[in-house]
């Protein structure tokens, strides 16, 4: 049996480039290690690289290295149903959690975030990051 796709949502980016005791950092290389397949929604990458200012060198790493551990789930056609789920939404951060609700369906992967109550309410595998 495959072990679930692990989807890295942008509260996991952020602490990806920040984290100082690199806890992420280490969930993302024991991924690796156990040759986990890891991605993220275009609209997480982009809240992610909003809130760091564009200080990626880091989270550069995992986005553009060809063999790099993480891929980035496009917006693509899947862009009609997840505006539809976040009508109501105002924010870049809203049009994120339906992407990821939505990717996260579509691959039947566990979310991964230090802001499970963001996806409270969604159907959805979430493991909470913190502490």
């Amino acid at each position: 049996m495959n072990d679930p796709v692990l989807l890295l949502d942008s509260t996991v980016l952020v602490a990806y480039e920040r984290d100082l005791t690199r806890r992420a950092q280490a969930v993302v290389l024991e991924a690796l290690t156990d040759g986990r397949l890891m991605v993220t929604a275009a609209l997480s990458l982009a809240v992610a690289c909003t809130e760091l200012g564009g200080e990626t060198r880091e989270l550069a790493w995992l986005i553009y290295d060809r063999d790099g551990p993480l891929s980035v789930l496009p917006l693509a056609l899947g862009a009609m149903e997840v505006g539809t789920a976040a009508s109501g939404g105002k924010t870049a951060g809203e049009l994120e959690v339906a992407q990821v609700v939505y990717e996260a369906r579509a691959a039947s992967a566990i979310v991964l975030s230090y802001d499970p109550d963001r996806y409270t309410g969604h159907r959805i595998d979430v493991v909470d990051l913190c502490p």
